[in-house]
């Protein structure tokens, strides 16, 4: 489990910011450790003088979501996650194969559409982030590289997609006279192409880009 009960008989959870008490025994927000980066996701965003914090775990088989408000645990949902703050304004959350997809601050009635909830200070998006800004260009070649990787991946996987479902045809007792020439790839290039496309995955994970096609 991510989340942790207070520890200490009667603590309490605070607003860090106003440092006002916000309950007793409430589940809080625990700090970011440099060895969660690779599995805990921590997107946040302000609104209605309130700092939100959505958590996820990004290998839980069940893809949890969870709320924050000022560090205090206060839903948690399946993705897709929807949480609604007020009457106007609610925060959506997508798990993706590997991080999320969306992640968002959808208020209506304002005429300024959804705002992106943004990685917090220390986890894996955020050094993403932080390493395309500071050096654009070869950010965009990786982004390239790994759309590259994705596609030639999934082209070489679609004969053996459509023969699949052929053969799940058949055995529904329908003839289809479909066989697909699949690519002879040495072994090598599968391994090859099979750990790129894990890291090329990770990348997109990372900076919240989702095709279906591609990253499902």
């Amino acid at each position: 489990m991510i989340v942790e009960k207070a520890h200490a008989k009667g603590a309490t959870c605070f607003n860090p910011e106003t440092k006002e008490k916000v309950g007793e025994g409430v589940a809080e927000l625990r700090p970011l450790k440099l060895t969660d980066i690779l599995w805990r996701g921590l997107y946040g965003v302000r609104y209605g003088g309130s700092h939100y914090v959505v958590e996820v775990d990004f290998f839980d088989i069940g893809e949890k979501v969870r709320l924050y408000r000022d560090g205090c645990l206060v839903d948690e949902r399946p993705s897709p996650a929807h949480f609604q703050l007020d009457g106007a304004a609610a925060i959506e959350a997508t798990m993706a194969l590997y991080g999320v997809k969306r992640a968002h601050l959808v208020e209506e009635g304002c005429g300024c559409g959804a705002r992106v909830l943004e990685p917090l200070p220390g986890t894996a998006e955020a050094r993403r982030l932080a390493f395309d800004m500071r050096h654009p260009a070869i950010s965009r070649m990786v982004a390239v590289a790994a759309w590259a990787v994705l596609v030639v991946a999934a082209v070489a996987q679609v004969p053996n997609v459509l023969n699949s479902l052929a053969n799940g045809v058949a055995w529904l007792g329908i003839s289809v006279p479909l066989v697909v020439p699949t690519y002879a790839l040495p072994a090598w290039l599968n391994t090859l192409l099979g750990v790129a496309g894990i890291v090329a995955g990770l990348d997109r994970g990372l900076r919240m880009v989702h095709n279906p096609l591609l990253d499902d």
